[in-house]
Formats: C-alpha cells, sequence, structure tokens
C-alpha cells in the first residue's frame, strides 16, 4: 500500500543436504522489475489523513462511531509518524481502512468529504498498493497477512510512483470520487449517535430473488414499496405509467355504477297464475332482454 504497512522481513535460507544452503533471491525477475515502480489503486481500501492524535488508535476508528458504521472492516493500520497540520500547527496522522465491501469504502469517502473534526480537516480517498517483493521475485509469499499485490493488477488502475507525487488529473479523478449531485437526499443509514458523519444509503444491496422481483415488477409496485421505507426514484415514465393506470381504473368503476345506476340488482321470484288468460311467457317476461344483452348495450 504505502509505507506506512509494515514491509516485509527477511526469509532465513533454508538449508538443503547438510551444509549447503541455498539463500532466496531478492532481486525481481526481468519481466517483473518494472512492476516495482508502480502502484494499484485497491477500491476497497480507503486512505484517510487528518486525524487528531487523540482518536488515532485502531481500537478507537474501528467503532461505529467513527468507521464502524461504513461497513465491515477487514483491517486498519494507523500510520504513527505523526504529520502537522498547516492551519493549526498541530499533529495528525494517516490510516488505511480496509473494508470487505468495494462499495462501503465508496460511501465511506462519500461521507468524509468536506467533514471536519474539532478543527482537523479530515480528507478521505481509495489508497493504492505495490507489489509484494516475493511476488517480484517469483518467490512464494507465506505472510498469510500480506497487503500487497501477488498478481498483475488492472492497467487503468495503476500509476506510476512520479505520477502519484505530481497528483495528476488521472489519478485523482479515480482516487477521489466526487459524491453524487443529489447525495443530500439520501436518506440516513440509521438513526445511531456517530462521530463521523452518518452513512447515506445509495445503493439497496438484495438478493438475487429480490433483485428478480424488483427487475420485473411495475412501476407502481416499486412506488409501493418506497412507501413502505424503501428508496426508489420515480422517473417521468414511471410517474405517467402510473397516471394512466389510475384514470384507467377510474373509468371502469365509473361504467360499471352507470350500469346499475337505475336498475335494482333484485330479482322477483318467478312465479305462475294459470287462472288469468295470459301466457306463460307473458307472466315471467320470458320475452324481454337478457342482462347480457342490456350491459353489452350499455359498455
Amino acid at each position: 500500500m504505502s509505507n506506512s504497512y509494515r514491509k516485509h522481513s527477511d526469509r532465513n535460507p533454508k538449508s538443503i543436504g547438510g551444509n549447503n544452503t541455498r539463500q532466496r533471491s531478492n532481486v525481481p525477475i526481468p519481466e517483473r522489475k518494472a512492476l516495482a515502480q508502480y502502484r494499484v489503486v485497491q477500491r476497497d481500501l480507503v486512505y484517510v489523513i487528518g486525524i487528531p492524535t487523540e482518536i488515532a488508535q485502531e481500537s478507537v476508528l474501528s467503532k461505529y462511531e467513527y468507521f464502524g458504521q461504513y461497513g465491515p472492516i477487514k483491517k486498519i493500520v494507523v500510520n504513527s509518524n505523526p504529520l502537522h497540520n498547516q492551519n493549526f500547527k498541530r499533529p495528525t496522522v494517516s490510516a488505511y481502512v480496509t473494508f470487505i465491501n468495494i462499495s462501503d469504502a465508496l460511501e465511506c469517502i462519500y461521507s468524509l468529504e468536506d467533514f471536519s473534526y474539532n478543527g482537523y480537516n479530515i480528507k478521505a480517498s481509495l489508497g493504492t498498493s505495490k507489489y509484494c517483493t516475493n511476488f517480484l521475485c517469483n518467490q512464494p509469499c507465506t505472510n498469510h497477512d500480506c497487503m500487497y499485490l501477488h498478481q498483475i493488477g488492472n492497467p487503468d488502475d495503476s500509476f506510476t510512483t512520479d505520477e502519484i507525487q505530481e497528483f495528476t488529473e488521472r489519478f485523482t479523478s479515480i482516487t477521489r470520487p466526487s459524491r453524487p449531485s443529489d447525495y443530500n437526499k439520501y436518506k440516513f443509514q440509521d438513526a445511531k449517535p456517530t462521530v463521523f458523519p452518518p452513512r447515506r444509503i445509495l445503493t439497496k444491496t438484495t438478493d438475487l430473488t429480490d433483485s428478480t422481483q424488483t427487475q420485473h415488477s411495475s412501476p407502481q409496485q416499486q412506488y409501493n414499496n418506497a412507501e413502505d421505507g424503501e428508496y426508489y426514484s420515480l422517473g417521468e415514465e414511471d410517474q405517467e405509467t402510473i397516471q394512466n393506470n389510475e384514470e384507467e381504473e377510474s373509468r371502469q368503476t365509473e361504467s360499471l355504477s352507470n350500469i346499475f345506476k337505475y336498475r335494482p340488482l333484485t330479482v322477483p321470484p318467478l312465479s305462475a297464475d294459470y287462472t288469468v288468460g295470459m301466457s306463460l311467457e307473458k307472466q315471467l317476461n320470458l320475452g324481454t332482454s337478457s342482462v347480457r344483452s342490456i350491459l353489452e348495450k350499455l359498455v
């Protein structure tokens, strides 16, 4: 990552066959030698500067009030070499926070944008990592906690040390992503008290089933979900669809009301009087139009 991470200790030479020993080579192989000058952006790693020394402990920073609210943390490393704040002449330190999820690292950076803690301007960006010496030398790495790279990184996320020191536009645009313009409109994750800015929910995490249901649900269903507490933004097309559905439902209701407005729903009992000189057809009104024919004319 940077020099704040503990460097690998030299491995002891292994004995092979009596007094013969073989020293592990610390010289990079030719095809990987150039990689030593590169650093690769790690999108799950947040580099934070401006942290006051009174809270610069890993046990403190990992609490929910600080970085713990942004998501599960894999590791926090605090740089023990303090830097002096140019504005207030007070010592501060930097830290590397590795999250388990990439999205949590991004939302941590969004939350800390323009944040000041007791007069300390705390800034966050994506961190970088260098290649492991063992990888460059084509040797196996036996350090299970090694935080360096053991495979070729993405060329788009790779930068030379000169590019990093010069803060090139490409480097700053990748490591310091700007939060959305409507960021303050997103809901807070919860109402728990925090010291660092509370996390806002930018994305909804769902399993595959929920994702499929949401993808195939109608705009009205998604709008109803939003009323239940789920964030969903309706576009103009979605709003128009909902309005059309409501108007169609209103027309159907009105048509049914008109059908039965002047006609009672009660049906008189069938009876016949054989003492009068009237045919059975006329007595039972069998010659009148059926209900179906009446409905078809009205609809």
